[in-house]
């Protein structure tokens, strides 16, 4: 399947689209974002912004980092930045002082910023992105646990602030559709 997306993060129209069923595994996740904008809403960015700049001057403030990683929780979908093939799928993960930390994006836009900046493509590639709606994308990042990836960072290098594994299971999203 050809990526779906331009380098501008516009979707890519001509692209065909895929109705054929999904095999079910842990891989490679569903791509639901065909002919959808991975864009969220301005105001959404600059609270993530602005709830990260609380972390950056209060480091010590565990109130401020819960409210940071439920706002990226609340996202409607995570955007990862491929770095496997199309037919096994794997997101771009960083070696940190932790540990393995998967890179998650709140946006396309960022994402592809994060893969030109840390040389992950050239400057005049196409980027490979995966948009994982939530809560499966919770449930995606977590089964890497067995890989030995420790955590997960939003927006790199942007951002950059990081959460263990482990409390991605908090902030899962109830299911309320009953």
């Amino acid at each position: 399947m050809k990526n779906p997306f331009r380098r501008d993060g516009r979707p890519n129209d001509d692209s065909p689209v895929d109705d054929s069923p999904v095999d079910e595994q842990i891989d490679a996740p569903e791509q639901p974002n065909q002919g959808r904008t991975l864009e969220p809403a301005p105001e959404v960015l600059a609270e993530l912004d602005a709830l990260n700049e609380a972390c950056r001057a209060a480091p010590d403030d565990i109130d401020a980092q819960i409210r940071l990683w439920r706002a990226v929780a609340a996202l409607d979908r995570w955007v990862f930045i491929n770095r496997g093939p199309e037919d096994n799928p794997r997101p771009y993960a960083l070696a940190a002082q932790p540990g393995n930390l998967i890179g998650i994006y709140s946006s396309g836009k960022r994402a592809q910023e994060a893969a030109y900046a840390n040389g992950l493509v050239p400057p005049d590639a196409t980027v490979s992105l995966l948009a994982v709606p939530m809560p499966a994308a919770i449930d995606w990042v977590r089964s890497f646990g067995e890989h030995g990836v420790v955590g997960v960072t939003i927006d790199y290098p942007r951002l950059g602030a990081w959460c263990p594994l482990q409390n991605l299971a908090g902030l899962r999203p109830t299911d309320t559709q009953g």
